[in-house]
């Protein structure tokens, strides 16, 4: 039966003069603080951190005593730490060493592995030693043991212990005296430890005492293509030649070998340089073990090589030189053979020197070992220098900086704030505005307890220069597949916001937000008062930025279509895969900007993925760093984006046309102006219930264009003459009301106004000059041009027609011929049969596909289809007038979306049967087949292609018989042509730039 810590006769002393025993400070200081929190009646857990090395498992050992405990549980998180800490508490060695124990008795440890089926067979231990997955009640639901089978639970390395199989041993043996024991009383995840934390014992203290001795590490560079053989010598070579100096004629050498037969070898290579190296290995016999450290105790042995035997009590204060060969299995070996040489011991004032290779075998092993004590505590630094200094020295500096932070609530740790390399960029034009954190004021809304968008703000602080505001918040997450609140879980989400002060004072400053919810962003810009002030960042800017980063390779592009028209145009085209930059065509890259690009990057600190998103003024990094490390990021950030480097890799596809702010509005005549895609199809609709896709937007040419504004209206094509919004759009891309605002929603959705959704999904405005605007993004899409865009052109004589009349009743009514209408239809029925079904439709009218549309099919569904547009000439004589062109231009641009839009036979069917208008009139072509293709017949379903669009072959047709096409060609051939016919050869290019992506474009004017 247990007993042994009840017994009267087993003689403890903890303290029974100065150094009498001769405990450690560290030690004495823990266990007097173990007996002051064990004396009251607590159930919490005591906690103490000690540095590794100091003597824990001593405290561990002698801690029963202190309450004469009749079974104690040790919880390890290794088999390797079982073994070493049951051998510890069975043998007392050093209880018994310092003079707290002098009793021949033992008390009666029992190493658990497995699980247990009969708690009973642990009552005749004293001390159990387990690890979690044998003892946590855990796994035990129906053999649960006696909630008062221990009296006191130790959980050495006690970082561990938030774990739950951890955690559920302390919770059930609550009635237990407990102890935690670790290095470190936080974790690095920034998980408390449970507990009080009674007691912290700091590494500098213990280094200012004397109790650890500095260990020098000779770090052997090796030349290339080294072999064993040649790192074995370098490393023997220096291990005797210091062991020949006079500073260690009395150091003890060991020698790490990962085998017996290397153990060998290493003794012979030792013998050649005059160095006798014994061996000592697990496979000796226990005399033989014995012989060996007595030899080496007494010095008659003064080197010796050893194979896993740093576990098994080997511990000489003479030890000053180690020669590290093989690397060892796990960390915690490393960390024992480097505290084999910290042991301080006043025979032995000599220094430490531990000789390893700069190889990829030993060497990272070391530094794998010298981090994790690190980690531990940063004064680990001192005890071995040198290893990993460049980290060491980050994160000294990193610790320093966030000590400056505000206290954070105890779930966060400010320190293991690591964010990832992002900014979205704002320009602030040096006005005098700055935002109010720069002098220590964090605004109401943006501090802790604020809600922001349904978040709770759970953490506000600035940096120490107050140049950064953190923002830390959280919200309630529901599966959206679950109604109830069981699920319901936290998420957390970090917000950085940096100024950068231009660096000249023609600059302007720099607002960098790294946060990934537009939404916040909106918000903390109102509430630094920052909305109206800032603008976007230079997308020109932001590339010249990205092209000076030392990039290896290219692994995404994306290219903005200057022209996008429809769902099925695309808008964006992405190209992936890595080098891709070198593998792109023109007709991949025609008529696009670029967007966005991710590369690959080398520099010092690492190699990374980075990428940019002009549209979105955006930058990022593929790397979480430290906060302070995000500063240095910001910053750098800044200078590229003031300053970029010339000594870059180059522009990265120098032939893609770039966006560049928009300074101001070219006085160039529109061509036509496009909705954003995304409002197509999507319900969007005005009060009075006319669809957004249904809008008109044109210039309102009744109010001045001036550099920074644009006047605009909306009209309903139904009824052009009346504006049904009056508004403007400045250079920074946001529009204006310049009436009472105009609202918009979709379904039963919130109400917005038409202005602010054109400036979050602003329209394409293309110019004849070339110059395509997107919000506050202008783009050169092509160069200056000197001759006709490729188009198919020709010339009709219009006999009998009244180029002044457009429709049929207005020719009736002119009575001097047949409308321009009447003369493209016969054009058009008269053209050959090119496939098997042909159509010629008429669909002439406010909110028209087209005037005229010709469909041609073969069974197999190969469709063509041609859109035509007729306008009447302003002037009986064919001449070059842009206003002729201009209407019927603008409108070919706007229709080439349903060459590519997939509901565009279900609205032909509905045109056919009158539910929608203008009614189509079907003026060549079967009626019947044409209505069951478009499944407006409920007999054959089947054969509705509705569901199953075809792939379309397109063309957009412009008739004017006001175009004189002889007298186009014949200035444009001259060497200073007129600017008549400049102006329609740019509106003709407009429109052949905006159709090339679908189909191709047909011109039929006059001679």
């Amino acid at each position: 039966m247990a007993g042994h810590y009840q017994d009267k006769s087993q003689i403890f002393t903890l303290f029974n003069g100065v150094g009498i025993p001769a405990w450690r400070a560290p030690q004495i200081g823990a266990l007097g603080a173990v007996m002051a929190h064990w004396s009251l009646p607590r159930k919490t857990a005591a906690l103490v951190s000690l540095p590794t090395g100091s003597g824990k498992t001593a405290v561990a050992a002698a801690a029963p005593y202190l309450c004469k405990a009749n079974r104690v549980l040790v919880v390890v998180p290794s088999q390797d730490l079982r073994k070493q800490i049951s051998a510890a508490f069975q043998s007392e060695d050093v209880l018994r060493r310092i003079g707290a124990r002098n009793s021949e008795d033992r008390p009666h440890v029992m190493q658990l592995s497995g699980r247990i089926v009969d708690w009973s067979a642990l009552n005749a231990a004293d001390v159990v030693v387990a690890l979690p997955n044998s003892i946590s009640p855990i796994y035990y639901e129906n053999n649960l043991p006696p909630r008062d089978l221990f009296d006191v639970v130790v959980v050495d390395e006690a970082h561990h212990a938030p774990a739950s199989t951890w955690r559920a041993i302390l919770d059930y043996f609550d009635r237990a005296h407990g102890l935690l024991i670790t290095a470190t009383p936080r974790r690095r995840d920034g998980r408390r430890l449970p507990g009080e934390h009674i007691y912290h014992y700091p590494l500098r203290q213990a280094l200012e005492e004397g109790l650890y001795k500095p260990v020098r590490p000779v770090i052997l560079d090796l030349p290339e293509n080294a072999s064993e053989e040649t790192k074995d010598r370098l490393i023997a070579e220096e291990v005797v030649r210091i062991a020949r100096t006079a500073e260690h004629a009395t150091s003890t050498v060991l020698v790490r070998a990962s085998s017996i037969s290397r153990a060998e070898v290493l003794a012979s290579l030792y013998s050649q340089l005059g160095l006798e190296l014994e061996l000592l290995h697990s496979k000796m016999s226990s005399r033989a073990r014995n012989e060996k450290v007595e030899a080496l105790r007494s010095g008659t042995c003064r080197a010796i090589a050893v194979v896993d035997m740093l576990g098994e009590g080997f511990d000489l204060p003479s030890i000053r030189i180690a020669g590290y060969h093989d690397k060892h299995k796990s960390l915690n070996a490393t960390v024992q053979l480097i505290g084999r040489l910290v042991r301080v011991d006043d025979h032995y004032p000599q220094g430490s020197m531990l000789v390893t290779a700069r190889d990829i075998d030993v060497f990272p092993q070391l530094q794998g070992a010298v981090r994790s004590l690190y980690d531990e505590d940063a004064d680990w630094a001192e005890v071995l220098p040198g290893v990993i200094d460049e980290l060491i020295s980050d994160d000294i500096a990193d610790r320093a900086y966030v000590r400056n932070f505000r206290t954070a609530p105890p779930q966060l740790s400010v320190e293991a704030i690591h964010p990832v390399c992002r900014s979205i960029i704002h320009e602030v034009p040096a006005t005098g505005w700055e935002p109010s954190f720069l002098s220590g004021t964090i605004p109401g809304a943006l501090t802790e307890g604020s809600i922001i968008r349904g978040k709770a703000i759970l953490y506000s602080a600035l940096s120490p220069r107050n140049d950064t505001l953190i923002i830390v918040t959280m919200a309630v997450q529901r599966p959206k597949w679950h109604a109830e609140s069981g699920l319901d879980a936290s998420t957390y989400d970090l917000h950085l916001i940096s100024w950068q002060a231009a660096r000249q004072t023609d600059q302007a400053h720099l607002l960098l937000i790294n946060s990934a919810d537009t939404g916040v962003i909106r918000i903390i810009l109102e509430a630094l008062n920052a909305k109206e002030r800032v603008r976007a960042a230079d997308p020109a800017r932001i590339q010249d930025a990205f092209d000076s980063l030392p990039r290896i390779s290219v692994s995404n592009v994306g290219l903005r279509n200057t022209y996008h028209g429809s769902q099925g145009v695309p808008s964006y085209r992405t190209f992936a895969g890595k080098g891709v930059e070198r593998g792109l065509r023109d007709a991949d890259t025609a008529r696009g900007a670029l967007g966005h690009a991710m590369a690959q990057i080398t520099s010092e600190a690492g190699t990374f993925t980075a990428g940019i998103a002009t549209g979105k003024s955006k930058m990022w990094q593929t790397r979480h760093v430290s906060l302070r490390a995000h500063e240095d990021f910001v910053v750098d950030l800044a200078d590229r984006y003031w300053y970029p480097p010339m000594d870059g890799p180059g522009r990265l596809l120098p032939t893609v046309a770039r966006g560049f702010r928009l300074l101001q509005f070219t006085t160039a005549l529109i061509a036509a102006i496009d909705m954003h895609p995304a409002l197509r199809g999507q319900g969007w609709s005005l009060a009075n219930g006319l669809l957004l896709d249904e809008l008109d937007l044109r210039e309102d040419t009744s109010r001045a264009r001036t550099d920074a504004i644009l006047p605009l209206r909306a009209i309903d094509p139904a009824n052009p003459s009346n504006s049904l919004w009056l508004g403007t759009q400045d250079i920074s891309g946001t529009f204006h009301d310049s009436t009472m605002p105009v609202e918009v929603r979709r379904g039963y959705g919130p109400v917005f106004s038409l202005a602010d959704i054109f400036t979050d999904r602003p329209p394409t405005i293309y110019f004849i000059d070339g110059r395509t605007v997107h919000g506050g993004t202008v783009y050169e899409s092509r160069p200056a041009l000197h001759s006709m865009p490729d188009i198919d052109h020709f010339e009709s004589a219009w006999s009998g027609v009244d180029i002044t009349a457009e429709t049929r009743d207005t020719a009736k009514r002119k009575m001097r011929g047949i409308s321009v209408h009447e003369s493209l239809e016969q054009h058009l029925v008269d053209q050959p049969l090119r496939r098997r079904h042909r159509w010629v439709l008429c669909n002439d009218g406010p909110r028209e596909i087209a005037d005229y549309i010709v469909i041609e099919m073969d069974p197999g569904l190969q469709v063509s289809m041609e859109l035509w547009h007729a306008k009447a000439s302003h002037d009986e004589k064919p001449s070059l007038r842009v206003k002729d062109m201009q209407e019927v231009i603008a409108q070919a641009i706007k229709s080439r979306r349903w060459i590519t839009d997939r509901s565009l036979w279900a609205e032909l069917g509905a045109r056919l049967a009158g539910r929608s208008s203008p009614a189509i009139r079907v003026v060549r072509g079967s009626e019947r087949l044409l209505r069951v293709l478009c499944g407006e017949n409920a007999i054959h379903p089947q054969w509705s292609i509705k569901e199953r669009a075809p792939i379309i072959t397109g063309c957009i047709g412009i008739a004017q018989p006001g175009l004189s096409l002889s007298e186009l060609h014949k200035e444009l051939r001259s060497s200073h042509p007129r600017m008549a016919a400049q102006q329609i050869r740019e509106l003709l290019t407009v429109w052949h730039d905006a159709t090339s992506p679908i189909g191709s474009a047909k011109l039929m004017g006059s001679k």
